[in-house]
This record gives C-alpha cells, sequence and structure tokens, in this order.
C-alpha cells in the first residue's frame, strides 16, 4: 500500500492542448487561430504585490496589489497572414488573383482583441473555457525558415474591460479575465 496518498477527483484533472480563438473586441471570439505546437497554451498570471512592513526590525503586517495582468502565449505553425496581423497588432491582407498579401509598417495605433480559449478536459468531459475580454498583441514576430516547422509566436495582454461579450457590466475584480468550467 502506497504513503502520503492525497485525496483527489480525477474529474478535476486536464492535460492536453485547447483551441486559441480571436477576433474583434466585443464580441465572442470565433475563429480559430489553427495549428499550435505541442507546447500548447500558457498562461502567465501576475499580481505585484506593495507588502506594509512595521517595527524594528521590519516585520509584514499588510500586503496588497499593485500591479495585476495576464498574458497568454502560444506558438501556431501555419503561415496565415490574418493571425500575422493579430500578433503584431497592426497589417493589412489581402487575398485575390491567386495571390495572398500581408503588408505592415506606420500604424502607430495597436488593434484591440477577443481571445478565448476552449480545452475539453478529457477524464470528465467537461468544458473549460479562458475568456479574456479585452487583449491586444504584446511583441513582435520572429520566425525562421529551417528544417522544422515554421513557428509564430503568439503574445497577447489582457486589457481592462468594464463589459463582458454580451454587454453585461464587469465588477471591478472581473476586468481582465474568466475562467470556466462547463460541467453539462
Amino acid at each position: 500500500m502506497p504513503l502520503n496518498v492525497p485525496t483527489y477527483d480525477t474529474n478535476q484533472f486536464s492535460f492536453g492542448p485547447g483551441l486559441l480563438f480571436l477576433g474583434a473586441s466585443g464580441a465572442t471570439p470565433t475563429e480559430d487561430v489553427g495549428a499550435i505546437t505541442e507546447d500548447g497554451i500558457a498562461f502567465e498570471i501576475t499580481s505585484e504585490k506593495k507588502v506594509i512592513t512595521q517595527g524594528n526590525p521590519k516585520i509584514p503586517i499588510y500586503p496588497f496589489s499593485q500591479a495585476q495582468g495576464l498574458m497568454v502565449r502560444v506558438t501556431g505553425i501555419e503561415w496565415d497572414f490574418d493571425d500575422v496581423a493579430k500578433i503584431l497588432g497592426a497589417g493589412s491582407t489581402t487575398s485575390g488573383g491567386g495571390s495572398d498579401t500581408f503588408a505592415f509598417g506606420g500604424e502607430p495605433l495597436v488593434t484591440q482583441l477577443a481571445l478565448r480559449v476552449r480545452h475539453v478536459m478529457a477524464p470528465s468531459g467537461h468544458t473549460m473555457f479562458a475568456n479574456v475580454w479585452t487583449c491586444a498583441s504584446e511583441g513582435g514576430l520572429s520566425t525562421a525558415m529551417n528544417h522544422d516547422e515554421h513557428q509564430f509566436a503568439h503574445n497577447y495582454m489582457a486589457l481592462r474591460s468594464t463589459t463582458d461579450w454580451a454587454s453585461n457590466t464587469l465588477a471591478y475584480t472581473d476586468q481582465l479575465f474568466q475562467f470556466s468550467r462547463q460541467t453539462a
């Protein structure tokens, strides 16, 4: 008999990739960005604390958050020019006459997007969602044309939104993102 086995619920286990959807800010995104690397989708949630100290020697008595954020990171493997424009936060794409074109340069404004990740949990069949009400591209683009599949890093930072995609007012504590799970 093994020792020190914790109690657990296998319906809470989750593994494998999800699907990343991007779309116009203010509406539920429905456009899947397509194939991604096996690294999947990463969420980096930050909460920078300020700690009040008192006494001699100083000891912490009260922490509070001074900065909060969310970064969503994924690496795509498709030459999709619409996705490239989203990765960069600007640019124009055209298609026609047997040609697709992406052009970039000179636009100072960054496109705001809505982002959703959908993941079905294998043990339970529950569906997890990560909803980022409003986000923007975090950086640039670097890809190498080498012997492996070409990779395109997508990095998006959550921006404050006062409403969800159904125009419901969000509490001041809920204005960056939401994780939810459908159990039925």
